[in-house]
C-alpha cells in the first residue's frame, strides 16, 4: 500500500506537470487569439475572463485580504506587470521581427533561465540530476520546436527580436520565483486572482481603446473558443494548479518540469492548427519526460536522505547508521 509521503509527492508532481502542461495550451490558443484581435485586445479580453473566473476565490477568502502584507502586496503587483504584461508584450513584439524558430530557440531557455535564477537568488541547490535535467529539458525543447524549420530572420530584426523574447523569458522566471515568495504566505486561490486584476487593470485603457474601433462579429467560433482557451488554460487552472505544485519543491526542482509546455503546445498544435508532425519530434518528447523523470528522481532522493537523517536525529543510540 502506498505511504501518505510517496502519495503526496506524486501529488506534487502531477502538479508541477499538469501546470505546465496547461500552460502549453496558450501557444496554439494565442496564436488563432493574435490572428482574430488586435494586439491590446485580445489580451485584455483573455485576462478579463479569467479575472471574472477566479473572482469567485476571492469572495471566498475575503477576510484574509486585509491580512496581507505590504511586501506582498508589492510582489503582486510586480508580477501582475511584470510577470503577465511584460511577458505578453515582450512575446508578441519579438515574434512579430523573427519568425517561429528563432522564438522557440530562445523560449527554450526558459528551464535553465528559471534554475539559474533560483541559485543565484534563492540559494537553492543544484546537484548533477538536476543539472543534467536542465541540460535535457533545453536540448529537447529545442528538438521538439527546430526540426523541420528553419531561421529566416537576419540583421537588426534577429537581434532585437531575440532581445524582446528573452525579455519574456526574463519576465517568465520572475513570475515564477516572485509567485513562489507570494505563496509562502497566502494561498494560491487568493493570490492569483489579485494578480490577474492587475494585468487587467494594466491593460484596460489600450484593450478598451481597441475595442471601440473592433467588431465583434467578425470573430469565428474556433477564434472565440482559442480566447477562452487562452484565458482559462495556462492563466486560470493552470497557473493556480503550477503555484500550488511550487508551493512545496524548490524552483530548480519545479524547473524541470517546464519543458512540458513546449511539448503539450506542439501535441495540441497537431490537432488544432494543423501543423506538420516530423518523427525527430519523438526525440524531442523523449528528452523532455526524461528531464522530468530524472528532476523527480533528484527531488526524491533529497526527500528521502532529509527522512534518514530526521530518523536518525530522533533515535537515541543512534551514533552508527541504524
Amino acid at each position: 500500500m502506498m505511504d501518505d509521503n510517496l502519495r503526496k509527492q506524486l501529488l506534487i508532481y502531477a502538479q508541477l506537470f499538469a501546470g505546465m502542461a496547461l500552460f502549453g495550451t496558450g501557444t496554439p490558443s494565442a496564436k488563432v487569439v493574435s490572428d482574430a484581435f488586435p494586439m491590446f485586445l485580445g489580451p485584455f479580453l483573455r485576462l478579463t475572463l479569467a479575472a471574472l473566473a477566479l473572482t469567485p476565490f476571492l469572495i471566498i477568502h475575503r477576510r484574509r485580504l486585509p491580512r496581507i502584507s505590504r511586501g506582498n502586496w508589492v510582489r503582486i503587483v510586480i508580477i501582475g506587470g511584470v510577470g503577465i504584461v511584460a511577458f505578453t508584450l515582450f512575446l508578441l513584439t519579438g515574434m512579430q521581427r523573427v519568425n517561429g524558430v528563432v522564438g522557440s530557440v530562445v523560449m527554450s531557455l526558459s528551464p535553465a533561465a528559471m534554475a539559474t535564477a533560483a541559485v543565484i537568488f534563492m540559494h537553492d541547490s543544484m546537484g548533477w540530476r538536476k543539472i543534467v535535467a536542465v541540460t535535457l529539458a533545453v536540448v529537447g525543447v529545442l528538438v521538439i520546436n527546430v526540426s523541420g524549420q528553419s531561421i529566416r530572420s537576419g540583421g537588426w530584426d534577429l537581434i532585437l527580436g531575440s532581445l524582446l523574447v528573452f525579455g519574456a523569458v526574463t519576465s517568465q522566471t520572475l513570475y515564477s520565483l516572485l509567485g513562489k515568495q507570494v505563496i509562502r504566505d497566502l494561498r494560491p486561490e487568493v493570490a492569483l486572482p489579485l494578480i490577474v486584476w492587475v494585468a487587467v487593470l494594466l491593460f484596460a485603457i489600450p484593450g478598451l481603446y481597441q475595442a471601440t474601433s473592433f467588431d465583434f462579429s467578425t470573430p469565428t467560433a474556433n477564434e472565440w473558443l482559442g480566447l477562452v482557451v487562452w484565458g482559462m488554460g495556462p492563466l486560470a487552472i493552470g497557473t493556480l494548479i503550477w503555484f500550488r505544485g511550487l508551493s512545496q519543491v524548490p524552483p530548480s526542482t519545479a524547473s524541470g518540469y517546464m519543458s512540458a509546455m513546449p511539448a503539450t503546445a506542439l501535441a495540441l498544435s497537431y490537432v488544432w492548427l494543423g501543423d506538420e508532425f516530423h518523427p525527430v519530434h519523438l526525440v524531442g518528447f523523449a528528452l523532455v519526460f526524461t528531464s522530468i523523470g530524472l528532476v523527480t528522481w533528484a527531488h526524491r532522493v533529497k526527500e528521502a536522505r532529509q527522512e534518514t537523517s530526521e530518523t536518525g536525529a530522533e533515535s537515541p543510540n543512534c551514533a552508527m547508521p541504524c
